[in-house]
C-alpha cells in the first residue's frame, strides 16, 4: 500500500491518478474519514469528515476498504502522526510517498491550470499549506517517508519516479495487501 502525502499542488492527485492506471486500488482518505464516529464532526474543502479522531478507528477502517484486487493507494494524508501510524500498523507493506515541488513551480501549474493569476495561485497555496500544517510537519516528513518524490521536473520524469516507487513495493517481501 501507498500512503500519498505532500505540499498542496504538487501533484498527488495526478500521482494517484498514474498510480490507478499502473492496477493500484486509489481511495481519496476523505472516503474512509467520513465513515469515521469518533472525532468531533468538521468540513474540509466541502465535505463533512472529523478530525481529532482515534487512530485505531482510522485503521479499522482503512482495512474495512484493503480487499479487493490491486495494491492501495491512499490519497492525501495531511496528518504525519496518522500515517506512520498506519505505515507501523498494516499487515502487509506499507510506504509513503511524500510529493513535493518549489513553491513557484506550483504556483505556475496552478494558475495556468485554473486560469488564475499567479498572486491568486500563491494565496491558495499557501493557504492551504497553513491549514495542512505542511511547513510545520516537513522534517517530520523527512523521517517518516519512503519515497521523497520532487515534482518539479516535467510530467514523463514525475511518473517515472511514481512508477519507479510503485514497482520497488510490488516486489518486495510482503506484498502489499492484509
Amino acid at each position: 500500500m501507498l500512503l500519498l502525502a505532500g505540499t498542496s499542488e504538487a501533484g498527488k492527485s495526478s500521482a494517484g491518478e498514474y498510480l490507478a492506471t499502473l492496477g493500484a486500488r486509489r481511495i481519496k482518505i476523505r472516503t474512509i474519514l467520513v465513515r469515521l464516529s469518533s472525532g468531533r464532526e468538521t468540513h474540509h474543502e466541502g465535505v463533512q469528515t472529523r478530525e481529532g479522531f482515534e487512530y485505531g478507528e482510522f485503521i479499522a477502517r482503512l482495512l474495512e476498504s484493503g480487499g479487493g484486487e490491486g495494491p492501495l493507494a491512499i490519497e492525501s494524508f495531511i496528518d504525519v502522526a496518522l500515517a506512520d501510524r498506519v505505515k507501523q500498523a498494516w499487515p502487509a507493506r506499507c510506504a509513503i510517498m511524500f510529493i513535493t515541488a518549489p513553491l513557484p513551480v506550483r504556483v505556475r501549474r496552478l494558475a495556468e491550470a485554473s486560469g488564475i493569476s499567479a498572486a491568486a495561485a500563491q494565496r491558495v497555496i499557501r493557504s492551504k499549506d497553513e491549514r495542512k500544517r505542511v511547513n510545520e510537519q516537513l522534517s517530520t516528513w523527512r523521517v517518516v517517508t519512503d519515497y521523497w518524490i520532487d515534482n518539479s521536473a516535467d510530467i514523463v520524469t514525475f511518473r517515472t519516479r511514481v512508477r519507479e516507487a510503485y514497482e520497488s513495493l510490488q516486489t518486495t517481501a510482503g506484498g502489499t495487501q492484509p
